[in-house]
């Protein structure tokens, strides 16, 4: 008799049989006892996992000589037929090698035709995700109204490939990947049978590498069983997959916590010289990082971890060393590497650079307590007052910033009384004022009162104060313009003043404009005009303008209006 490999000799052939998927089978079950048995049905899922397995048994269960029933006999010729895929009534089709419009026609004209023994003729098409967009629309009207006799089964990979309409005239299964905990159990079961000798700890590499795939985990163990005739252990299993060993893992790990950038590239030298796939092993570090983080969240999160208790305890030991951002920033690191080494035709040098960069990284905190040791430093640093930076030209290329000396401001007596209505302010009072603003400003938001420290007040209109800025501090202005910001200074300064005060915002070029109104213009002949003196908002755009140039005042010439009045 022919060998027969474990992944179809093990295969489920009963409901009861099938690993990890009771929401499906009991549905089905279910439907099988109340009659109530749809006419299309779509499993969809990872590989492995049982979709094929299921579909088989359904079939069975709804041709078998006691149908319907749910639980198949598996010993009438109808079950048996159907086991070894021989059954006239129940066709499989690979929906990949099986996608054209005629294959389609072909299915529609066979299955008026009523089933050979059994009850029903049922058609399984696998990756039904393959057929091509004039199959599909061949098969819909077939689908949405078919014979009595006939019922379909459709599985696939990725059912997103799938046209809506036929995913809206089917019942639609999600299959789940296999729990890593029932995949050791089956395949220790499996293992007493066949009577083999392996380690736990190389039943849990199998059971992790299988990546929630049954088949997948029972090929490896069939490869396995031929692979060494003695004990099979855990460095066959990673021998043979190509996988990195959690010692060696957890010696990377700490060369990373201990920076040592000598022992990681050593690391990765030996790795490749091995053989090693690089995308393996990048994808085998995040795994054990992730474990990490899982751990360092919290213990009680050990059944998330797919590894034996020894292994658990020595990570929960390599956890302490770790802050859980150090373990984020690796992560992300890893990953990124990960993408950037799948692109590349370098990918040692992209491995190798991302292992110095994780050695050179610095000592990293949260972003709470980076906001939080920022508002420390903000209430722990006193306000300087107010300044004006003046700039002197050294040489051609260098100018240096110069702030005046600190003086000693002395604060106004404070206010027992609320800010009064909206009132006509002068110039001189909100000047006298205007250090104690700035203190005041600062003490509560120190940034802000940097930004305004750098405007001068350059006049009131009525209940308004003008604060102009030169140009290279225009966006100091935009930020104070912000309605938060800007309500926040009017606030301080109402307060101050005893008034309700509104701020306006004006750049230098508009302080030129009022400069030259303030002066007015020479005639034509160049001849001067009577002197005459600015008003108080006036004086002060011109003092600001001469703090800004660094000028000074030669002449003051009334403008051509004033002439023309006189």
């Amino acid at each position: 008799m022919s060998y027969i490999v474990f992944a179809r000799k093990w295969r489920p052939q009963a409901f009861e049989e099938v690993v990890g998927e009771e929401h499906i089978t009991s549905t089905l079950k279910n439907a099988i006892s109340a009659k109530r048995v749809a006419h299309a049905y779509i499993f969809t899922g990872p590989r492995g996992i049982g979709k094929t397995s299921v579909a088989r048994i359904f079939a069975k269960a709804l041709n078998c000589e006691k149908a319907p029933t749910t639980t198949p006999c598996n010993k009438c010729t109808s079950c048996k037929a159907i086991s070894s895929g021989t059954s006239m009534d129940v066709i499989e089709i690979d929906g990949a090698s099986n996608n054209s419009v005629d294959q389609i026609r072909e299915l529609r004209e066979n299955i008026k035709f009523s089933p050979s023994y059994g009850n029903y003729k049922i058609y399984i098409i696998d990756e039904v995700h393959m057929l091509s967009m004039g199959a599909f629309n061949a098969l819909l009207k077939t689908l949405e109204e078919p014979p009595a006799h006939a019922k379909f089964v459709f599985a696939t990979t990725n059912p997103e490939k799938v046209p809506s309409t036929i995913l809206s005239r089917c019942q639609r299964f999600d299959f789940v990947r296999i729990p890593f905990n029932l995949i050791v159990e089956k395949l220790k079961k499996i293992i007493a049978a066949e009577k083999l000798n392996i380690s736990e700890e190389a039943v849990f590499a199998i059971a992790r590498a299988s990546d929630g795939s049954l088949r997948d985990a029972e090929s490896v163990l069939d490869q396995l069983a031929s692979f060494s005739s003695d004990k099979i252990s855990g460095e066959d299993v990673i021998n043979l997959l190509g996988m990195i060993e959690e010692d060696k893992l957890s010696q990377i790990v700490d060369s990373i916590y201990k920076k040592d950038t000598r022992a990681s590239l050593q690391a990765i030298d030996e790795m490749i010289s091995k053989g090693k796939d690089i995308s393996q092993f990048i994808a085998g570090l995040m795994s054990y990082i992730r474990n990490m983080m899982v751990l360092a969240i919290s213990s009680d999160l050990r059944p998330l971890i797919d590894f034996p208790d020894n292994y658990v305890d020595a990570l929960k030991e390599q956890v302490k060393k770790f802050k859980i951002e150090e373990l984020l920033y690796i992560f992300y690191t890893l990953s990124a590497t990960l993408k950037a080494v799948k692109r590349s035709e370098v990918a040692r040098f992209i491995l190798e650079a991302a292992f110095i960069k994780l050695s050179m990284r610095s000592e990293l905190i949260s972003l709470a307590n980076v906001a939080e040791k920022l508002s420390n430093m903000e209430l722990s640093i006193t306000p300087e007052p107010p300044g004006h930076f003046k700039s002197a030209e050294k040489t051609e290329s260098t100018r240096e910033v110069q702030r005046p000396p600190a003086v000693t401001i002395e604060q106004p007596a404070p206010e027992n009384h609320p800010p009064k209505g909206d009132a006509v302010i002068s110039a001189e009072s909100v000047k006298r004022a205007w250090p104690s603003v700035l203190q005041n400003v600062k003490s509560k938001k120190i940034s802000i009162g940097s930004y305004l420290s750098e405007g001068n007040v350059a006049g009131t209109e009525g209940s308004s104060i003008i604060l102009s800025f030169a140009e290279r501090f225009n966006f100091h202005k935009e930020v104070l313009e912000n309605s938060t910001n800007k309500k926040f200074v009017e606030g301080i300064i109402s307060e101050a003043l005893g008034a309700n005060i509104q701020v306006k915002f004006i750049t230098v070029r508009q302080g030129e404009e009022a400069l030259r109104k303030a002066f007015g213009e020479e005639d034509a002949g160049g001849e001067a005009g009577p002197e005459a003196e600015p008003d108080a908002a006036d004086e002060s755009i011109i003092q600001s303008a001469l703090d800004i140039f660094n000028g000074k005042i030669v002449k003051i010439r009334e403008n051509n209006a004033r002439n023309e009045q006189a």
